[in-house]
């Protein structure tokens, strides 16, 4: 006797299965734009969202730079390598 199964994926699954995804999406996008909103506070302008990613960027890459005593000699020139790039994005996205 031969057994088979039928799977059927109903409309229901699938639209909870977005809105999830969705509501996912949002909720990790929530620091992005908080910190786009806070930039354009500061600088009284509108930030893009490339823009405060740009900003954030270079952020780290100055406190990796700045921050560790006790990196070898080679991570800093690395981390300082990092920063002057950032820095260019950044100016190449103002």
């Amino acid at each position: 006797m031969e057994k088979q199964m039928t799977l059927t994926a109903g409309g229901e699954t699938i639209k909870k299965c977005a809105l999830i995804i969705r509501k996912t999406r949002a909720l990790l996008a929530l620091p992005n734009e908080l910190l786009r909103k806070y930039y354009s506070y500061v600088l009284e302008e509108e930030v893009g969202p490339e823009r405060a990613k740009a900003m954030t960027e270079a952020q780290l890459a100055f406190f990796a730079t700045v921050m560790p005593v006790d990196y070898h000699i080679i991570i800093r020139f690395i981390a300082c390598a990092w920063f002057v790039i950032a820095l260019r994005k950044l100016r190449i996205k103002s």
